[in-house]
């Protein structure tokens, strides 16, 4: 499928209290919660929120440094059940000197101790001083005093990737196909739709957000369609397949894994107003496409509808496709060849900027529109981009960064209006139990959606950070 990002690809939905009763100023969770008392300054400086820690967890210490006025004994504390946020027990004390403290504690160091950090999940730590205040992370967010560490993992074995919507057949595709009058080559796909043209923008990567190929991508705005855009991309390497080697058959520009095609016929609000072929390694349409390593769904367009368009839906009567989009291209999202001066990212930034244009031309939805405006300043590229309503604390501008934009963005911003976009960070309180309950559980239809997007998100930051920052309960070790 053509896109750009992550998905969370990611249908990951929430809603729930930040966490933390209050930070190092006001009384955290311990004894000392609401004394009058005038309580020593102190901040935890590491870990950091969303550090990812691999290894056993039985063997894994984590190193716990900050700063602190007073001269009592702080307590390091975790959680010993994940399940229960009240259930915090000391591990390991540390006293400042000259301001400053540091110590070395094992969360997990017999059997009886597993529970408090599972193989693959998330564990829950903070640092209190002797009247039972928790010190926060962030000076600025006192409610930031659980540090939530990740223990990498892999996605449940029981998670059928892209398969959301509905799975088709083969004789469904064709029906499909007529419906829409696709070109039956691509070398006709190519010269009905106008390629070769001045509008034409292209651009040449390694899409490691979602699919993990190599893509050699190209779209033009039509002069067939008023109004209308057409793309396609060619995919070079492997599903499950290494950067590197799919870097170098890009580069070599020889046969195609498969080449994928879409075109936006105005207005949106029709059936089939965006629409999907494949064409095989010799340039035949495809009735079916395998965009991962299992194949839970190689059903075309439905495979597709997954992440393109949040309220996509496919009716099998009709032969056709409602609701579905454009993804905006997110070059935090690419690796390019190191190789090749001309595919680095600042020598490509200009026709990915073009790309980028020629989605805004096909009725992307506000959220897109936003990302895309917010993101690209001429042919200037901004990687740091963070929309303002997530840009009012550093403890919702990491979150955002480090979680929702790299593996929620992509498909979730195309979802055409309410709380599902993950546009504020209302949106993802709004829908936090589907979210916890979709990434976190053996559900068959968790979330991201695609594979790799799947494994990237569990050896991320990304569960921790979104655990602590939605006061959710649980370990979110799967496996």
């Amino acid at each position: 499928m053509i896109r750009a990002v992550i998905a969370v690809t990611v249908s990951l939905t929430s809603a729930a209290c930040v966490v933390g009763d209050g930070g190092a100023f006001e009384g955290g969770s311990g004894s000392g919660s609401g004394s009058s008392h005038a309580p020593a300054v102190g901040v935890v400086t590491a870990p950091a929120p969303g550090t990812v820690i691999a290894g056993d967890p039985s063997s894994l210490s984590i190193h716990v440094t900050g700063s602190y006025s007073g001269a009592d004994e702080l307590s390091i504390q975790v959680l010993a059940d994940p399940d229960d946020l009240t259930s915090w027990t000391t591990i390991g004390t540390a006293t400042a000197s000259a301001g400053a403290f540091a110590a070395d504690v094992q969360p997990v160091d017999s059997a009886a101790d597993a529970a408090r950090w599972p193989a693959g999940g998330v564990l829950r730590l903070q640092v209190v001083d002797g009247a039972g205040d928790a010190l926060a992370y962030d000076p600025d967010d006192g409610s930031l005093t659980t540090i939530a560490v990740a223990n990498p993992g892999a996605p449940p074995t029981e998670w059928q990737f892209l398969a959301q919507k509905p799975t088709g057949s083969d004789g469904e595709t064709s029906a499909y196909y007529a419906a829409i009058a696709a070109p039956t080559t691509l070398a006709a796909f190519q010269s009905q739709f106008g390629f070769g043209s001045a509008t034409e923008a292209a651009a040449r990567y390694y899409n490691a957000g979602d699919l993990g190929i190599g893509r050699d991508m190209h779209c033009v705005a039509t002069q067939q369609l008023a109004g209308g855009v057409a793309c396609y991309v060619s995919n070079y390497g492997t599903f499950g397949g290494s950067q590197d080697d799919a870097l170098a058959k890009l580069e070599a520009a020889g046969t195609p894994l498969a080449t994928v095609a879409m075109v936006y016929a105005p207005p949106i609000t029709s059936p089939n107003s965006v629409q999907f072929m494949v064409y095989t390694p010799a340039g035949a349409l495809a009735t079916h496409a395998q965009l991962d390593t299992v194949g839970d769904n190689v059903s075309i367009p439905q495979n597709c509808l997954n992440c393109h368009g949040g309220k996509s839906s496919y009716d099998a009567g009709a032969h056709a496709a409602s609701a579905a989009r454009f993804l905006a291209f997110d070059p935090n999202a690419f690796a390019f060849p190191s190789d090749d001066p001309t595919l680095t990212l600042d020598a490509q930034s200009g026709q990915l900027a073009a790309l980028d244009t020629l989605v805004m031309q096909a009725a992307p939805t506000d959220t897109e529109s936003a990302v895309i405006s917010g993101s690209w300043s001429g042919a200037a590229f901004d990687a740091g981009f963070v929309p303002d309503a997530w840009a009012s604390s550093d403890h919702d501008r990491r979150v955002y960064s480090d979680a929702i934009a790299p593996y929620c963005r992509s498909c979730h911003a195309s979802v055409d209006g309410g709380n599902l976009t993950f546009a504020t960070p209302d949106d993802v309180r709004a829908n936090s139990q589907q979210i916890v309950q979709t990434m976190c559980s053996t559900d068959p239809h968790g979330m991201p959606a695609a594979q790799q997007t799947a494994k990237r998100f569990f050896a991320s930051p990304a569960r921790a950070l979104l655990l602590e920052w939605l006061g959710a309960a649980g370990a979110c070790a799967p496996q």
